[in-house]
């Protein structure tokens, strides 16, 4: 049974079985997580930030129509940052499936004149890919844009159980928009530093129970 609703966060609604999911020892669902993404969005109020919560990053993933006006309507290409909450549900008529969640975020958008990067922050460790060779590619043109350079950490912060992969997902998140909110990213390429000084085993113990107070304090605010 889905319980009593607890809270109505923007476009999130969250019920009393949410929190039992929270309290753990669990794997967390699209609502705990769509509902840390909204807080972060509205915490960190930036036009060129963009977090996308799991139904979306889910439809996006496998849907046919990217012209759809749901996708215009996100304005991905004036985005800076883009941070997708993805897990390895293929099924879409399983609501909550999936075993394992993962961040993949993308930087270096229409106002960037960097190039644009897609890295992938999993909970899980990660094999360093083999670099394509370049010496015979065409250089792309002024007028041309560059396909996106993939990322892949082999040092994020990770998990040693198998259920809190949310948690870091969510901590994550939380220090990819702090640095992309602060003056931090001048001194520092990406984000890879700070999470792996912020980021670690403290989230499984303490991070549960802060997004409980977050979500009674906003209940009290309500």
């Amino acid at each position: 049974m889905a319980g009593a609703r607890v809270l109505e966060y923007r476009d999130t609604v969250l019920r009393s079985s949410d929190l039992d999911i929270l309290r753990g020892p669990c794997y967390l669902n699209d609502q705990i997580i769509g509902f840390y993404f909204q807080y972060l969005a509205s915490s960190f109020d930036c036009d060129d930030l963009l977090l996308v919560p799991p139904s979306l990053s889910f439809w996006l993933a496998h849907t046919q129509d990217l012209d759809n006006q749901s996708v215009a309507s996100m304005n991905f290409s004036n985005k800076e940052v883009i941070i997708f909450s993805v897990n390895d549900n293929e099924d879409f008529g399983g609501h909550d499936d999936g075993s394992h969640w993962s961040l993949l975020v993308m930087t270096g958008g229409a106002s960037s004149s960097t190039k644009p990067k897609s890295s992938s922050s999993s909970t899980r460790n990660n094999k360093k890919k083999k670099k394509e060779p370049t010496a015979n590619k065409p250089k792309p043109s002024a007028a041309s844009t560059a396909p996106p350079a993939f990322i892949e950490s082999s040092s994020t912060p990770h998990q040693t159980n198998g259920y809190d992969c949310g948690l870091y997902v969510i901590a994550i998140a939380r220090i990819i928009c702090q640095w992309h909110a602060s003056n931090s990213k001048k001194k520092a390429e990406n984000w890879f530093p700070a999470l792996e000084k912020h980021v670690n085993a403290s989230v499984q113990l303490t991070l549960r129970d802060e997004v409980m107070k977050l979500i009674e304090d906003l209940r009290i605010d309500d």
